[in-house]
């Protein structure tokens, strides 16, 4: 038997159109079993049963199951499905990649061979489902679609239909990777023709996807109130996204248990109800709206820092991490320990300075062309790409969510392309402090070192 070679295999891999009765048999004993499980609800706006192909379909990623969810939506169509190249190196994930022929795809960098894939799948008569913004949300509400998107589907001249999925965080959330079952609902509706993508120049585009695919699962629950199973420890592992304490302004004094975070250090804090609601633990809390609100308070923190302090900088001891060639990695991670060392970041360069297999080993990028980090699993480590290479850091402390932000805010405060044009998120850039603040906390008696 020849030996494992994983990155000559992807290297080497063929776009070719789903095989219809594999995808069957998916939908029938894998996505439509665990969509039900969840209460899925679709709501058909273009009538996905008259569709033929070839087309793509662009959805919002809200969790580590939303290729379920859209499956189930857009069934009977098809779909080549779109995920990491990091992904085809798990020791449970690679027989059912390659049986449903998914396309492999470096994040957040240029990917010519994934284009190339994707046109011969187009090509030959099949259709194309991909997350735009290239990875599912830390926050319950997007970020802005990646670079090239636009560009892609104006060269493919193929109709653009969406899929937005609401609830899909809740049910599934980043830090605890329990399914909590309440409801998750996806709209499907048809966003571009290929007659209309020739009259639209590409940031037109751009905008009209974000806004097509744009959701917040918070405000979207305060509507609906939708009760999730699973409370009892919602909370859970949340101080590894909430790493920031409002009220007494410091980092990593967060802790979550069974269904309440409180900061350590000055017992600010809150119950998560069955609605995923923020209910403050005394009138002297300062508590933000919901969880969305708290993730974007942190961004704003971020990026005034970055923005502020020429000689900004964070480090963190790191263990590191790549992904074996000639074996698969076990489920519950994503590559295999090689070395340690410090990652830095600086408003110029994030680096890496350890060992690497026994040796000493660096990594260097400048912040201008790192638009951002890859967040694996539960969101304990993440990774990104080096010269094609995939790297991967687990920190010593749960700040996973803060290099995340970092790394983006450091990408656009340096002029990187990857700008955040979301109108609705724009509030995160002002100068100056917002005197509405009614928007962002909940009422409360409690001062604050620094509320945004």
């Amino acid at each position: 038997m020849a030996q494992l070679d994983i990155a000559n295999y992807l290297s080497h891999h063929k776009g070719k159109p789903v095989n219809h009765l594999w995808y069957k048999i998916m939908r029938a004993f894998v996505a439509g079993p665990q969509a039900k499980a969840m209460n899925l609800e679709v709501v058909d706006n273009v009538g996905v049963k008259n569709i033929k192909g070839p087309c793509v379909v662009l959805s919002n990623h809200t969790s580590r199951c939303d290729w379920e969810y859209v499956g189930t939506a857009m069934y009977p169509l098809p779909l080549n499905f779109m995920a990491s190249d990091v992904e085809f190196h798990r020791a449970h994930m690679h027989l059912i990649f390659k049986l449903c022929r998914v396309i492999p795809k470096k994040n957040f960098v240029s990917d010519v061979h994934c284009i190339r894939e994707v046109l011969s799948i187009i090509k030959a008569g099949g259709s194309v489902l991909f997350f735009p913004e290239g990875k599912s949300s830390i926050s319950g509400t997007n970020q802005p679609i990646m670079l090239g998107t636009s560009e892609l589907l104006k060269s493919l001249k193929v109709p653009v239909y969406t899929t937005t999925i609401r609830g899909g965080y809740m049910s599934n959330t980043q830090w605890n990777i329990k399914n909590r079952p309440g409801k998750v609902v996806v709209y499907v509706n048809k966003l571009f023709d290929p007659e209309d993508m020739e009259k639209l120049s590409v940031a037109e585009m751009d905008a009209k996807i974000n806004d097509a695919i744009y959701n917040d699962d918070f405000q979207w629950n305060k509507e609906m109130r939708v009760k999730f199973a699973g409370n009892e420890d919602i909370a859970v592992k949340l101080e590894e996204h909430l790493y920031w304490c409002p009220k007494c302004g410091r980092e990593l004094t967060n802790k979550g248990e069974g269904n309440v975070i409180r900061c350590t250090a000055c017992g600010n804090g809150a119950m998560i109800n069955e609605y995923d609601d923020l209910v403050p633990l005394s009138p002297d809390c300062l508590i933000p709206k919901d969880l969305r609100v708290w993730f974007e308070l942190q961004r704003r923190r971020e990026y005034r820092a970055i923005r502020s302090d020429p000689d900004y900088m964070i480090e963190e001891k790191v263990t590191l991490g790549m992904q074996p060639n000639d074996h698969y990695v076990d489920k519950t991670v994503t590559s295999e320990p090689v070395g340690e060392g410090i990652v830095r970041l600086t408003r110029d360069e994030f680096s890496y300075v350890g060992t690497k297999n026994g040796e000493p080993f660096e990594l260097h990028q400048k912040t201008q062309s790192m638009a951002t980090v890859v967040m694996e699993t539960d969101s304990s480590y993440f990774g990104a790409f080096f010269g094609g290479v995939y790297y991967e850091f687990k920190p010593e402390h749960a700040i996973t969510t803060k290099w995340q932000i970092a790394v983006e805010e450091a990408h656009r405060a340096a002029g990187g392309r990857w700008q955040n044009t979301l109108s609705h998120q724009q509030w995160i850039y002002e100068d100056d402090q917002p005197t509405d603040l009614e928007n962002y906390y909940q009422p409360t008696t409690a001062p604050a070192a620094d509320l945004i």
